[in-house]
């Protein structure tokens, strides 16, 4: 769920409850812990590096080695508790789990560890999960104190998609070859320009692999969420008159309405460049403030500078859902025909503003200032939009084009392209097609492997995300049979999230009844049948909750398969008039379910039958759901597109396919994706 850490219960005027405080789409930071909690690196450090010679990794098990002691030791690391996490080594002593422990004893002094430590650690546990975690987290700390010759050492023919690693690497071949093309990494050009893909993205600059005005555009845009760190790196490959003074762009840094309301100040081309800067940097936490500093000094900017500054007003405009203030600033933004430079996540917010105001020209040409990648034009999401959009403005064969080939794919737009050219759901013979049937020799596979044990034995301290980086590191390359037959391993032992996305990796043959499986089907067809919930629906909504996993707990604190927080369990139990109520009884199956679907059918009603409203309530609260609704009736596909929380959008959406095809699967139930999301009510 998204509800906050810290969340309170609150009894709206009709009488349900909603928590409100911090939404989750930003993880909690670790608590601060005492000054005596935590440990210098003669002690804590001479603990682990005598554990690390007394030990061989993945030892058997032997007397004393305690699965709490493993658990005590993930608290420990979760709270950043670097003196509880020492504590357990010698407990963990022949535990299938000891070198997650050693992981996470150096890991949290690894500003002060010794190399040789961390070094021996990486050769102990080479090719596993946990060793290359190490080795990655090895490698940004070394890229961060500029150890260059360790940071190639421990590199070289080590294979990661983590995108920090790669600016690092970037960087380093800067610094070994002087006139060799640079690697181009991810990082350089996603939304947060972080510190590292700063470095690398100058070094790109002084190569002359990006052209000036991208490097002026990455140093604004840079504004919106980066550091200091990050724009005075990509500021001084700029160049001379371009390049803002330090202390200028440090004073456009520290308070950019100040800076923007300095009129006088803008007549060079560096200022112009601090102040589009500061402009970027206070629309993303105040945009109305943005607009009132911008407006009397305009007239200072050129042309090109005002559209840019009109391109970021109308992106934060849009993020807010002030509708019509973003499309005022998008036209301002306008080249002829063509926006000017936007990334495509601000591309991305001024079409979902023009989507909510009607205006399908608009659209387009939001949707044509993206790249030409996966995360720009290539997206599903936008594939579907310009096809929307082209059908609108009277171009239905290009619409048409796109949207058969969108159809194809299985997911959120691939079942609304469907509906648009009236393509029926796979049969069910062509959507088991893939099915294998495992023999004992199949799963002799994993039975023997210790990384498949040590998933199993995460997955059973409830260590979930650990569970899945170990399995991923059994499963990345497998082709589709295996992982079909690797998904059914899983399955048998019970483990429904790590079997369900396993069946998801396939890309030509698929088994359905593993990607939607119906765990604990008596229990949730009862509770459902109880509030008269669609079965498909529940369904739907716990494979996106908690992949079924009955003994989830999240950082928030909400339990069981429906993730009911413990201040909502105990107000629907008055209502349900169960008698006493515990927290602990979430944990049952048959509780969790009956409440969840209680819940469920509760902001179901209040949001007047509305699926996408209700799953966006179970999530963010029916507060917010409430509150994104627009000022006129709205295509329900829309009000999910622009819902302003990314975790909750991809909730509702994914909540709703997954409903689509539980009853497509089971015979029972809407199949249609337009009909589920239906309209939403003005406000």
């Amino acid at each position: 769920m998204l509800f906050a850490p810290f969340c309170m219960l609150r009894i709206l005027t009709n009488g349900a409850p909603r928590l409100i405080g911090r939404a989750t789409r930003v993880r909690p930071q670790k608590p601060a812990m005492p000054d005596n909690s935590q440990m210098t690196e003669n002690s804590g450090m001479a603990m682990i590096r005598d554990f690390l010679v007394c030990t061989v990794a993945f030892s058997a098990t032997v007397v004393g080695a305690t699965d709490a002691a493993v658990k005590d030791a993930a608290e420990g690391f979760r709270f950043g508790d670097a003196r509880r996490v020492t504590a357990a080594l010698s407990q963990v002593r022949g535990h299938v789990l000891e070198n997650y422990v050693e992981y996470w004893a150096l890991r949290l002094q690894i500003d002060t560890a010794n190399r040789n430590d961390i070094e021996r650690f990486l050769k102990t546990t080479a090719g596993t999960a946990v060793g290359d975690r190490m080795r990655v987290d090895w490698l940004k700390q070394l890229g961060k104190t500029g150890e260059w010759d360790r940071f190639e050492l421990i590199s070289t023919g080590f294979d990661t998609d983590d995108g920090e690693v790669a600016c690092y690497r970037t960087t380093l071949a800067a610094r070994s070859n002087p006139k060799d093309p640079l690697p181009v990494p991810r990082g350089a050009w996603e939304e947060r320009l972080t510190d590292s893909c700063a470095a690398a993205f100058a070094a790109l600059v002084r190569r002359k692999q990006v052209s000036a005005e991208e490097a002026v555009w990455r140093f604004r845009s840079s504004g919106d969420g980066g550091t200091l760190l990050a724009a005075s790196r990509v500021a001084e490959a700029l160049g001379e008159g371009v390049t803002p003074n330090p202390d200028v762009l440090q004073r456009a840094h520290a308070n950019s309405e100040a800076f923007l309301r300095n009129s006088a100040g803008f007549g060079s081309r560096s200022s112009r460049e601090a102040a589009l800067y500061a402009l970027t940097r206070l629309a993303r936490s105040d945009v109305a403030k943005a607009r009132a500093a911008w407006t009397p000094i305009r007239s200072k900017f050129g042309d090109d500078e005002q559209r840019y500054a009109a391109g970021q007003l109308a992106y934060a405009s849009a993020r807010r859902l002030d509708i019509a203030d973003a499309m005022d600033w998008a036209k301002r933004a306008i080249d002829g025909e063509i926006f000017t430079r936007l990334g495509d996540w601000q591309a991305a917010w001024i079409a979902r503003a023009a989507l909510r105001s009607g205006e399908w020209r608009e659209v387009l040409r939001a949707v044509n200032a993206m790249s030409q990648t996966a995360t720009g034009q290539m997206d599903p999401t936008w594939r579907y939009w310009k096809a929307r959009a082209l059908n609108e403005l009277a171009d239905k064969p290009a619409a048409l084009m796109l949207l058969t080939e969108l159809a194809k794919e299985n997911t959120f737009y691939g079942l609304l392209a469907a509906e648009e050219i009236n393509a029926p759901l796979p049969p069910h013979i062509d959507l088991k097609a893939g099915a294998v049937k495992p023999t004992a020799e199949d799963f002799k596979q994993f039975d023997q492997s210790a990384a498949a044990r040590r998933v199993l034995k995460l997955s059973e301290l409830g260590l979930r995300a650990d569970a899945a980086r170990e399995w991923y590191s059994v499963v990345k390359d497998f082709n589709d049979k295996d992982s079909l037959v690797a998904a059914e391993w899983m399955r048998d032992k019970g483990i429904w999230d790590r079997s369900i996305n396993t069946a998801e990796r396939t890309k030509t043959k698929h088994d359905f009844s593993l990607r939607f499986q119906m765990p604990y089907a008596a229990e949730i067809k009862k509770a459902a049948t109880q509030v008269a919930l669609d079965h498909a629906l529940v369904f739907g909504l716990i494979r996106q909750e908690s992949r079924f996993w009955a003994e989830a707990v999240s950082s928030a604190g909400a339990l069981g398969l429906m993730q009911v927080m413990p201040a909502t369990g105990k107000w629907i139990a008055s209502q349900l008039k169960t008698g006493e109520y515990r927290p602990s009884h979430l944990g049952d199956v048959t509780v969790n379910t009956g409440f969840g679907a209680y819940y469920l059918r509760t902001v179901l009603d209040q949001m007047g039958g509305s699926e996408p409203m209700a799953a966006a309530s179970y999530n963010a609260g029916p507060g917010r759901a409430r509150a994104w609704r627009a000022s006129v009736p709205l295509e329900g596909a829309i009000y999910a597109e622009s819902i302003p929380f990314n975790e909750t959008r991809d909730y509702v959406k994914k909540v709703l396919a997954n409903a689509v095809w539980y009853a497509h699967l089971s015979g029972s139930g809407n199949t249609s994706l337009k009909q589920r999301l239906g309209i939403v009510p003005a406000k």
